[in-house]
């Protein structure tokens, strides 16, 4: 009988661990995606078809007049614009104010740094629920305009400017960066801001992708601080728009399915366009920490 030898074995075991893994993540892609495969099927279909039973996921008769309705019935483009202009200025005065205050903290070393570091820390344990009613009366009457910011864009853009979550990402990743490229840029005459932009702004793409794309999963999701800062119907965020559409009880759970799916589109376009840098920044991140 032919023994089998130590290579043999590992690549045996490694097949059948390999084969493990594989099996496992096909069965938790299709747990991931059904939810979508299900909301699409929902979209489809007629009024009455989406609570028949048992349940169909293949309609019986495909209802693609279900997204016309809705684009009809519904000023999405508007709700689109609104949610796309909150969140393109917040996303670009966050990472603005975060690189700017990463930067310091972890290459500049200011007095009381680490005080500071923990102060924003802190804030996030703060629930944004508690934030309503101060937030609310801040915009209400906002100190540098002197007048009222509700049902105005700029009532979600300001607070959402410094967020200590990128802060503090940025930070850990500009303390992994070589101080001797510093070293080297100070000593060629180079002036903070030209040290910033020149050096670290282009070793930081992965980790921008990152506060990106969080930044924007945040904002786009938002719910509660929309409906209580805009309430004026044409200043509705997308999330808002659909939450009183199936509040109002006007449209049919079909017409939502339609509104989620379509809801769900940017989310994609995002991620798949910040795919690239998303895995670098996590395995440069990960190998770092």
């Amino acid at each position: 009988m032919a023994l089998i030898t130590d290579n043999e074995y590992k690549m045996k075991k490694n097949k059948v661990t390999y084969g493990v893994i594989v099996a496992a993540l096909s069965v938790g892609i299709i747990v991931q995606i059904f939810p979508f495969i299900w909301l699409i099927s929902s979209s489809l279909k007629g009024v009455t078809d989406i609570f028949e039973l048992p349940p169909r996921l293949i309609p019986k008769t495909f209802h693609f007049e279900n997204y016309a309705q809705v684009f009809e019935l519904l000023p999405l483009g508007r709700y689109f614009y609104n949610t796309m202009f909150i969140a393109a200025l917040t996303i670009v005065l966050q990472i603005g104010v975060s690189t700017l205050a990463a930067y310091s903290l972890s290459k500049l070393k200011p007095l009381y740094g680490r005080a500071v570091l923990l102060f924003f820390l802190a804030t996030m344990m703060i629930p944004e629920g508690a934030t309503i009613i101060p937030r609310y009366l801040m915009m209400i009457d906002f100190p540098v305009t002197g007048g009222s910011l509700i049902n105005s864009p700029w009532s979600l853009i300001l607070p959402g400017a410094a967020w200590a979550w990128p802060i503090f990402l940025m930070k850990g990743f500009f303390d992994g960066l070589p101080n001797e490229l510093f070293e080297a840029m100070k000593v060629d005459g180079a002036s903070r801001l030209r040290t910033l932009f020149s050096l670290l702004v282009p070793l930081s793409k992965p980790i921008f992708a990152i506060c990106i794309l969080q930044t924007f999963l945040g904002v786009y999701n938002q719910f509660i601080i929309p409906l209580v800062m805009m309430p004026d119907s044409k200043q509705w965020t997308l999330m808002v728009a659909i939450y009183n559409m199936q509040a109002s009880g006007n449209f049919g759970w079909h017409l939502i399915m339609v509104l989620l799916v379509i809801s769900t589109i940017p989310l994609l376009v995002a991620f798949l366009f910040a795919q690239k840098y998303l895995v670098q920044g996590i395995s440069m991140t990960g190998l770092k920490g």
